[in-house]
């Protein structure tokens, strides 16, 4: 199912959207709801949503402008907007933030419904390469575990109780070793097993697809597509059965971490100088109200998805939350540096709301803009 985060200042709007709509019948369930945009800021970084419901005139922050922060902060996602007005201006910025849809309240049960049913149908398409990964990983994971069944009644508990570190150590060569050590460290992860044990068809092929899996959840740790890196995977069992001894095991194990290793050093192994020329961009152009994740990791020369996650591992910080301290610290020194009012630094920073902007810096420093300029 498909997660909504509902935003609407109206209490009894929001309350009758929840419980007045069988959501689960349509693919759908509120996984967060929210007063206003600020709150909708936070529990939109929390729970990542798939679909954004919002109303358009809310007190400090309007729908559009959260549309547009929450574009910044997860691209793929999907806005729906509420709003009493069929004002032109607004239906013309929905269309140029591609909303699926700007309905009029009151909203009727079949209208949204007739919504929210085309909504799931256009998320399933966009998830069908996702979904071959989660079916090839979860078959993998079944085969696993079956295959772990059959291996504890065959093998010492003493090797079984060495698959923790050997998984915690591939993992770790897969995200840091480095690749003048790769084939040391194959010869080591493969002679950790004991021969005999290897000599068991049964163990062998757990061996396998025990590393198999480590590798896959590896690359979409790294922000790549396991299914794709992996496209010549498409029957599990049938791949597998090919491998049933330690020797052809071994072979396709080597081939295996290496792919993996030259997925991370065609992507991530460089993601040091790649989030370095994103900071550079953000620094330079966090004044830009406009200014997008979009935005950066273009200047980095990576996708979206593969931005956020390079961009936190490196940094700490989400895009956001960078671009917010970014300019806070600015807004800080420009209180306690001029005599430009607090509307105009709002300005200045990045923010074209003045009430929002004062929000965030409320929340961020612990005081109020004016507060902070008089201590």
């Amino acid at each position: 199912m498909y997660s909504i985060l509902l935003v609407e200042d109206e209490k009894s709007i929001r309350e009758n959207l929840q419980k007045g709509i069988s959501w689960e019948r349509m693919g759908f369930y509120i996984a967060g709801d929210a007063g206003n945009g600020e709150e909708a800021l936070e529990r939109l970084e929390k729970i990542q949503p798939d679909v954004l419901l919002t109303d358009i005139r809310m007190p400090f922050m309007d729908g559009l402008e959260l549309a547009r922060l929450a574009k910044r902060i997860l691209p793929e996602i999907h806005v729906v907007f509420l709003s009493s007005y069929m004002e032109f201006g607004y239906a013309r910025e929905a269309i140029r933030l591609g909303a699926l849809e700007y309905l009029v309240k009151p909203v009727t049960p079949g209208k949204l419904i007739r919504t929210f049913t085309e909504l799931k149908e256009r998320l399933d398409r966009e998830s069908s390469e996702e979904s071959r990964y989660t079916s090839l990983y979860r078959d993998l994971r079944n085969r696993e575990e079956k295959l772990e069944e059959a291996s504890v009644r065959k093998v010492s508990t003493q090797d079984l109780s060495l698959e923790g570190q050997r998984e915690k150590a591939l993992w770790r060569f897969l995200h840091s070793g480095s690749t003048a050590d790769e084939g040391q460290f194959i010869e080591q992860y493969l002679s950790s097993c004991d021969p005999h044990m290897m000599a068991s068809k049964t163990y062998c092929s757990y061996f396998f697809v025990q590393t198999l899996v480590t590798c896959m959840k590896a690359v979409t740790s790294m922000g790549g597509n396991a299914a794709e890196l992996f496209g010549t995977i498409e029957d599990v069992d049938h791949y597998i059965a090919q491998f049933d001894s330690a020797e052809s095991a071994s072979i396709e194990l080597r081939n295996i971490i290496h792919l993996v290793l030259g997925y991370r050093d065609g992507t991530v192994h460089h993601s040091k100088d790649l989030v370095w020329k994103a900071e550079n961009y953000i620094r330079d152009h966090f004044t830009d109200p406009d200014l997008s994740m979009t935005d950066a990791a273009d200047a980095a020369g990576l996708s979206p998805s593969h931005f956020s996650v390079v961009f936190k591992q490196r940094t700490g910080h989400s895009f956001s939350r960078y671009l917010r301290n970014l300019r806070i610290e600015e807004a800080k020194k420009l209180l306690k540096t001029t005599d430009m009012t607090t509307g105009e630094i709002s300005e200045k920073i990045g923010y074209s709301n003045v009430n929002y902007f004062s929000a965030v810096f409320h929340k961020t420093v612990g005081i109020t803009p004016k507060a902070f300029r008089d201590t």
